[in-house]
């Protein structure tokens, strides 16, 4: 089977119009932050970004991305030290859309 270029296309810009939201977790609490950008690189990758900012010194232990109808689509455990003289983090997840085979 041979995967055209259209499809490529309209699956990265599926990913790209349905993105919706980032989630992060410190210790059992959560908070929601908008998606920055969802941009298409010169490579085939959709990266999907948002900047956390939050207002005090704070460890990130979860990372989670949803779709625009509040679906998990992907997570990343983390640990990662904001410290009070830090205005945030980006963060981002990268999606690969490429034709390949399984054996």
């Amino acid at each position: 089977m041979a995967v055209d270029t259209a499809l490529l296309h309209d699956l990265r810009s599926f990913i790209r119009k349905r993105v919706g939201y980032m989630k992060y977790y410190v210790g059992s609490s959560s908070a929601q932050v908008a998606i920055t950008d969802a941009i298409l690189l010169d490579t085939g990758v959709v990266r999907v970004s948002a900047s956390i900012v939050p207002e005090q010194a704070i460890t990130i232990r979860r990372v989670e991305l949803y779709n625009n109808h509040g679906e998990l689509w992907s997570h990343q455990d983390c640990n990662i030290t904001i410290d009070n003289r830090q205005t945030g983090v980006l963060y981002w997840f990268e999606f690969t859309v490429k034709e390949g085979t399984t054996e």
